[in-house]
């Protein structure tokens, strides 16, 4: 994944930095500076499918810290424009408040008017980039409790100099300002200073001269402490000269007053690590941006529409056909299982029902003389089928070879009939008692092989 890092002015002709960074390869792709924001739209040619973080001038902000009730929920975060109304110069009603860190009851606010949100955000909306993370430049810089970081843009008085005094404290603005400013506040409250990139002041290299200001603060900060531990000790040899007394021994709570250079970064990318570590977005309530599809979705989009709804229809179809061929193996099974109880009244249900056939079949076909009930069945089926006599029940003796029927017929003369053409096949037939049952006769006959 791709970042494109870019440094907007606050106004249409100034400079716009710019940084391209590749997360796969760890490294800087392109990096430049253009004439003023309308150059913007080659940015998007360069890194079509980047990340946009954007980084705004600290000129155009206000950085307040706001002492909130105890126990304030959010919704007294509405009346924090109207508890700095005094401390702003501009109307509040034209003015965004956007709101960082809370700590304890010390809210952080970052303030900046409307108008100037809607430049940047309709500058690279016009440009086709979409960036949904604004950070002022000040905060983008490293942060030391003890130290003072500094960053210059160019070596020109007129180049931008962003200065972070504190974690939610900083300045930034023409290197021929902001220097006398810093050289000042160093001189007034000794502290250590990081620069992040070559510091020149007119002609001159202000980064020596720099290091001789915070050499003077550092030795008149060390006299000062002289001068206080002189006159402690002469108070206490005049309190009372009889008495001893121990000195007060110097204090070691002084941050040493340094000037460190820290040049492994590219302006730019110090800035797009420091915005992406900042944890804070300028782009809030109503300049919140919804991330948009890429050009690539918005491509495929109607394809991988048009591929899920044919997927639907498929799945709907096949869920059809697969509940029609349940209905039709449930009917078929049916109408096996009614088969095999009309031809095998006593087989009991079985999951594998040609396997209990086959076993049953072997169990009838055991009989004596080499002929089984089956073989006998088959051939008196002709006779079956030519009186009408119909078998209620069928027992038989395999060791005799024996078949004893209860049969029923539409009369006398059919159970007679019957019984001649089995003696014809070549079987012996005794008649049993026969009986009248409604408008049919019962018999029973008792076939030997």
């Amino acid at each position: 994944m791709e970042k494109l890092a870019i440094r907007l002015g606050s106004t249409p002709t100034d400079p716009v930095y710019w940084l391209v960074w590749s997360d796969t390869e760890k490294e800087i792709i392109a990096s430049g500076e253009l004439p003023n924001i309308e150059g913007l739209a080659q940015l998007k040619e360069r890194a079509p499918a980047a990340r946009v973080i954007g980084i705004v001038p600290s000129c155009d902000l206000v950085l307040k810290i706001v002492q909130l009730p105890l126990k304030a929920n959010r919704k007294v975060l509405n009346a924090v424009p109207f508890m700095l109304e005094d401390e702003v110069a501009t109307d509040i009603s034209k003015a965004f408040f956007a709101f960082g860190k809370r700590t304890g009851d010390s809210q952080q606010v970052a303030i900046v008017s409307r108008e100037k949100l809607v430049f940047w955000q309709e500058a690279l909306l016009q440009a086709g980039l979409d960036c949904d993370l604004l950070v002022p430049d000040v905060l983008a810089l490293p942060y030391s409790s003890d130290n003072i970081s500094v960053l210059s843009m160019g070596q020109d008085n007129l180049d931008p100099l962003i200065v972070r005094t504190n974690e939610w404290e900083g300045y930034q603005g023409e290197q021929s300002w902001t220097f006398p400013l810093l050289e000042k506040q160093l001189t007034q409250t000794p502290r250590s200073v990081t620069t992040y990139s070559e510091l020149s002041y007119g002609e001159h290299s202000y980064g020596e001269h720099l290091r001789n200001v915070l050499s003077q603060s550092r030795s008149a900060s060390q006299n000062s402490d002289i001068e206080n531990s002189d006159k402690d000790s002469a108070d206490i040899q005049s309190s009372d000269s009889n008495d001893e007394a121990e000195l007060p021994e110097p204090s070691n709570d002084k941050t040493e007053v340094t000037l460190n250079a820290n040049y492994d970064r590219l302006p730019m990318q110090l800035l797009l690590d420091g915005a992406l570590e900042a944890r804070f977005n300028l782009l809030q309530g109503e300049f919140v941006v919804k991330r948009k599809t890429t050009a690539q979705w918005d491509k495929w989009r109607l394809a991988a529409v048009l591929g899920a709804v044919a997927l639907c229809v498929n799945l709907v179809s096949k869920t059809v056909e697969l509940n029609s061929i349940k209905s039709q193996r449930q009917a078929t099974e049916s109408q096996v299982q009614a088969s095999i109880q009309k031809g095998f009244p006593s087989l009991p249900k079985a999951r594998d029902k040609r396997a209990a056939i086959k076993k049953e079949m072997a169990r009838l076909e055991q009989g004596g003389g080499g002929i089984s009930m089956l073989v006998m069945l088959t051939q008196m089926s002709s006779s079956f089928a030519n009186t009408g006599v119909v078998p209620q029940s069928i027992r038989y003796d395999a060791s005799r070879t024996e078949l004893r029927m209860q049969s029923v017929a539409n009369n006398f003369e059919s159970l007679e009939k019957f019984r001649r053409e089995v003696q014809e096949l070549g079987f012996e037939v005794d008649q049993g008692a026969i009986n009248n049952k409604g408008d049919q006769v019962v018999g029973t006959i008792i076939i030997k092989g």
